[in-house]
């Protein structure tokens, strides 16, 4: 016998179908807009690596905040101020939305021009990342992020390329995707992020792409995996952390510094005298051999008391993750820091796997040391 689907079967199915699209109609968009001077003859290559490694990171985030991603590309004959023009209007923003611009090529400024930030050097007409700031602004997006890396001096010139080899990522644990909720859609407000200052070069590699693209985004990926307390301000001095780490051997004319402005409150994380960020630069200066013995000495006792509690345990990953955890109390492990600075390139905090204890300093602290190549 043939069974026929009664009526109400077929309107019930319908209707679902009717729902599940509304549904989808209706969630959040993660608008990307990446903006890559792929055809330069000089800088294409790390261009078109940045665009690669940022668009790969943006589409993994929308992915885990559950947000439909939506990327608009503007290289090749699309990079120019016309290109960027068409790619914003194209954004059909919802008040929950999140607009994220990004930008790698060179840039430019002047003595006469009023913002400190740089004027993205277009291959039709220039355009200042202000001013394209201020243009999605106006798209009344819930969470805009603007980042321009590119030089910031006051004529146009190469990047900076570097040959050094890129600080290491952080060792590998389950990601959480609260930390990037946190981030990207519990943030109301805007964020301007360049990576040097006015008057600086910034510096890339043509192989792996530019410097502070490259430490921002390790930055993101640690504060995913490691940091349970992140916040934007945290995070982006953690990219600048790294970044002057990997610029320490540069020549000073290579030297930049990013700058940020936001326009969001900051949550207020507690114990901030213990953060992550400030237990980091701690350690790698302690291991720093610039500095004389006996200062970084002092240092550590004043350190010490700072961010450890007395009875302090310190647990220790080396480079290789898959080696066994080393323990040991914090008295004896930043003495060796002390003693042994010529062997150690970085450390690494993990804040997930530490912990707090009373008076804002921890009893627990997990680490990963990377020792430098023979």
């Amino acid at each position: 016998m043939i069974y026929f689907p009664t009526f109400r079967f077929l309107r019930s199915g319908l209707l679902a179908i009717i729902l599940l699209i509304s549904q989808l109609s209706k969630a959040q968009s993660f608008y990307a807009v990446l903006v890559a001077d792929t055809k330069d003859p000089s800088l294409g290559a790390s261009c078109e690596k940045d665009l690669e490694e940022m668009s790969g990171m943006l589409r993994n985030i929308s992915k885990k905040i559950e947000y439909n991603y939506q990327e608009l590309i503007c290289n090749q004959d699309k990079f120019g101020k016309g290109g960027i023009q068409e790619a914003i209007s194209k954004i059909q923003c919802k008040p929950e939305d999140i607009i994220f611009f990004y930008y790698t090529g060179h840039g430019i400024n002047t003595s006469t021009e009023k913002s400190n930030f740089p004027i993205l050097y277009l291959k039709d007409e220039n355009m200042e990342l202000e001013t394209v700031h201020r243009l999605l602004k106006n798209k009344k997006p819930r969470f805009c992020l603007t980042l321009g890396d590119c030089c910031n001096n006051l004529f146009p010139g190469r990047r900076g390329m570097r040959s050094a080899t890129p600080v290491l990522k952080g060792i590998s644990v389950t990601q959480d995707t609260k930390i990037l909720r946190k981030l990207f859609v519990e943030a109301n407000g805007d964020l301007l992020i360049s990576s040097a200052k006015k008057g600086e070069r910034a510096t890339a590699h043509p192989n792996e792409g530019s410097f502070y693209s490259n430490t921002w985004m390790q930055a993101m990926a640690y504060a995913e995996n490691h940091n349970t307390h992140v916040s934007w301000e945290t995070l982006l001095a953690d990219a600048e952390n790294r970044l002057q780490e990997s610029l320490k051997s540069l020549p000073d004319s290579l030297k930049h510094h990013s700058q940020w402005v936001r326009s969001f409150p900051e949550t207020v994380l507690p114990c901030p005298e213990s953060s992550f960020t400030e237990i980091n630069r701690f350690l790698n200066v302690l291991a720093d051999e610039k500095l004389g013995f006996n200062e970084r000495n002092k240092l550590r006792a004043l350190g010490q008391k700072g961010f450890f509690g007395p009875s302090a345990q310190v647990s220790i990953y080396m480079s290789d993750p898959e080696k066994p955890v080393e323990t040991q109390p914090i008295d004896l492990f930043l003495k060796r820091i002390v003693n042994t600075a010529p062997l150690i390139d970085e450390f690494n905090f993990v804040e997930r796997l530490s912990t707090l204890g009373s008076g804002c300093t921890y009893d627990l602290v997990t680490l990963q040391e990377i020792r430098k190549t023979k």
